[in-house]
């Protein structure tokens, strides 16, 4: 029974990997693309397609595979926010250009204890981790979860604590939840979260939160590699410049009307 129930798991993980592996830039993806995006074998790969086609989640012309407009009611909150997203993205450019030494710029949002990243731009000549629109991380290993957490209320941040695992990755990751609360109140203070190589070694990361009026909607982050920035240079170069960056953004959105309400925030 419980082999049972630990296969349906791995095959709704791996669904979700596949229609996560569809972004902007690739609508229209084949078994082949999807099983290198994935890692997941072109066997079941192909399987899982055809259960996912069958289910209405996506839709195959000749050989090439689409989300269908069913995707919409999974509520993830990348395709909730596709209208918001859409504002932010030029910003990412803006900072790629006065931020020329990092690997990557990113914007995500919280849900439950995960970090979902909705929009995501890399420097193509520069190996990094394996990340795109779709991903996923613990909160605790990522500095813009750190960033969401820091700017939401109290009560909701402890709610988020009570869910995370505190998973090792680095000889550098927190793993102690009074650690981490100790993190997001300097947070809290300076505007600023920081990663020191707690996800992966060699790579390090600042991220600020990005409002909606009052309320926090997600955050942008920062990584470069710890070869060309240390602490020191986070603290006083990257966080004010990125700090700066999410201020307009907070205010450009703040001032929007979205279809009459505001952008879809994901609660914890």
């Amino acid at each position: 029974m419980a082999s049972g129930s630990n296969h349906q798991g791995g095959s709704l993980s791996k669904g979700l990997r596949i229609l996560a592996a569809f972004d902007e830039r690739s609508p229209a993806l084949s078994v082949a693309d999807i099983s290198r995006r994935t890692q997941i074998s072109r066997t079941s790969v192909y399987r899982l397609t055809g259960v996912l086609e069958q289910l209405g989640y996506i839709r195959r012309t000749d050989r090439l595979y689409r989300p269908s407009n069913k995707v919409l009611q999974l509520g993830v909150a990348a395709l909730e926010s596709r209208e918001f997203v859409e504002h932010v993205r030029p910003y990412l450019d803006e900072i790629i250009s006065a931020l020329p030494d990092c690997t990557a710029v990113n914007y995500g949002v919280l849900e439950g204890a995960e970090v979902i990243y909705l929009a995501r731009l890399h420097q193509d000549d520069i190996i990094t981790i394996n990340l795109q629109v779709g991903s996923r991380l613990p909160a605790h290993l990522s500095s813009l979860g750190k960033a969401v957490l820091s700017a939401t209320a109290p009560h909701e941040a402890e709610a988020v604590l009570a869910k995370m695992r505190f998973e090792r990755r680095t000889e550098t990751t927190i793993t102690s939840p009074d650690v981490f609360r100790a993190e997001l109140e300097k947070t809290r203070l300076t505007g600023v979260a920081l990663n020191d190589q707690e996800l992966t070694v060699g790579l390090r990361s600042v991220a600020a939160p990005v409002f909606h009026g009052t309320e926090v909607i997600g955050a942008v982050g920062v990584a470069t590699l710890a070869t060309r920035a240390d602490v020191e240079t986070l603290e006083n170069v990257y966080g004010p410049t990125l700090k700066s960056f999410t201020e307009r953004i907070s205010e450009e959105l703040s001032a929007i009307r979205f279809d009459n309400r505001a952008p879809i925030a994901v609660r914890p």
